[in-house]
């Protein structure tokens, strides 16, 4: 039978390569050179092992792990796990190795091992170059292959600890601790940007706070021959969103799955420069926490009324619906009334595109003739921004108490809790303001008129003159549109 060679460079020297690929010393190219090099050192190696228990080069079966780690529960070793399967079946005569950690680092996998060698019919090598006895064939031989494992096992326990600290301590600082090269940063010095891809991050984070969804702003890309560079196609609308929500775009460090903060509560900031400000980034995330409360239709509506449109009978909102001839979808489309609660009627209906058209010019002329009824609340200050000042107030005092040692140690973690999630709430709540705030109508856009929006900034803008437009029955059936069955119900600030 053939003998098994294991290959696998060692946790500690993955660690040290990946933490100079990380830090720039070596290119990613350069570490897997010096991975593979040292997989085949150990190849030689091996086979002048197996030289010594009489077996040719030929009579090698070779089985490697390059690259993955033999501490980490998560990774799944595929060599490892054939190596197994081959020696239960009796493919092989035993197994030949650099070092024991290089075989395995976690006392489980060297259970699964020495359970095939103790039930084996036959005997079988385990046999490294490091000298020590660890035939598992043998009590004594199991329990120093035992001993030595859990010696490794340790040692990768400490290696993980110490570099955990040491991430943190540069995560705390603001320093960069890894990561592969960020879309929006330039791939070969990540502390410039790359001018088309941050442009796209600036603009996308605009055009979706102002009220374009995301797959508007694609198109836009696509129209511009923007597309992903790692994949050669068009972003998807996951992939895109993911990149809009980065706290990295504001220059927010990141640790563990969460933007970090002082213990002020404030953003640790990156030592990178950054693609958009906070009060942005914080904005975008405030609009995107917003969209999720909406109703699906409201978000994925193709007609500029639905939702906004209600009917005259029954007050259920109207939704728009492709009209259909002769069993084919034409390019008309009506609003109606359906009956999908026992209070709608079901029974109203409205041919959209003279509706539309009636809404728009009334809209139109109420935003060109007072822009100031639609910019309230733009300039309206937060008002809750002393409430927010006088939580960090008292937890300012609150630590200042705890550091004189004046209250017990439950009632400062308690009492910090309660006000940190006050102050973040407030924040949360300013953000949101700051997004809403941002009015859909703007002085370019004013310029353009209605071809200057997405349908979205449209509904936004329709939004802010109107509450609502009421269609009433039909007072006879024909085939002219009776603009007398459209009531806008002006909104508040609009009216004024």
């Amino acid at each position: 039978m053939p003998i098994a060679g294991y290959l696998r460079i060692s946790d500690a020297d993955l660690a040290e390569i990946r933490r100079a690929v990380r830090n720039g010393d070596i290119t990613a190219e350069e570490g897997q050179e010096r991975e593979r090099k040292g997989v085949l050192k150990q190849r030689d190696d091996v086979t002048a092992l197996a030289a010594r228990h009489g077996y040719a080069p030929e009579q090698i079966v070779w089985y490697e792990d390059n690259n993955l780690s033999a501490f980490s529960r998560s990774v799944k070793r595929k060599d490892f796990e054939r190596l197994l399967r081959d020696l239960s079946k009796g493919h092989l005569d035993g197994i030949l190795y650099y070092d024991i950690d290089r075989y395995t680092r976690q006392p489980r996998d060297l259970e699964r091992t020495i359970d095939i060698y103790e039930t084996s019919k036959k005997p079988l090598i385990f046999d490294g170059l490091s000298g020590q006895n660890f035939d598992l064939t043998t009590p004594d031989g199991r329990f120093s292959a035992r001993l030595f494992v859990s010696i490794a096992n340790k040692s990768s326990e400490d290696t993980k600890r110490r570099i955990k600290r040491e991430t943190r301590r540069m995560a705390e600082k603001g320093e960069f601790h890894g990561g592969k090269p960020a879309f929006g940063w330039d791939p070969n010095d990540r502390k410039k940007l790359d001018p088309v891809a941050a442009d796209m991050i600036q603009r996308g984070t605009r055009w979706f706070i102002q009220g374009d969804r995301i797959p508007t702003i694609l198109e836009r890309f696509a129209e511009e021959g923007l597309i992903n560079p790692s994949t050669g196609r068009p972003f998807s609308r996951e992939h895109w969103r993911r990149i809009l929500m980065r706290e990295r775009n504001a220059g927010i460090l990141r640790f563990q799955g969460e933007p970090m903060k002082d213990q002020d509560g404030n953003y640790i900031m990156g030592d990178w420069p950054p693609i958009v400000s906070v009060e942005e980034w914080e904005a975008l995330m405030a609009k995107i926490r917003s969209r999720h409360k909406k109703t699906k239709p409201d978000i994925t509506t193709k007609y500029l009324l639905s939702g906004i449109a209600r009917c005259g009978r029954c007050g259920a909102r109207m939704h728009g619906h492709p009209v259909w001839q002769k069993g084919k979808k034409t390019d008309s489309y009506a609003y109606t009334c359906q009956r999908r609660q026992a209070d709608e009627c079901g029974a109203m209906n409205v041919t959209g595109p003279p509706v539309d058209q009636m809404v728009r010019s009334l809209v139109w002329s109420v935003v060109e003739r007072s822009m100031s009824g639609l910019k309230v609340q733009k300039d309206t200050a937060w008002s809750k921004q002393a409430e927010l000042d006088e939580v960090e107030q008292e937890i300012k005092e609150l630590k200042e108490k705890w550091a004189r040692r004046e209250i017990r140690a439950s009632i400062y973690v308690t009492t910090l809790e309660a006000l940190e999630s006050d102050r973040d709430s407030l924040k949360a709540d300013r953000a949101l303001h700051t997004a809403q705030a941002q009015s859909p109508v703007q002085e370019d856009v004013i310029r353009k008129g209605w071809q200057g929006l997405s349908l979205e900034r449209q509904r936004e803008v329709v939004r802010s003159v109107l509450t609502a437009v009421m269609i009433h029955p039909a007072k006879s059936r024909g085939a002219n549109f009776d603009a007398g069955r459209v009531e806008p119900v002006f909104a508040e600030n609009a009216a004024a």
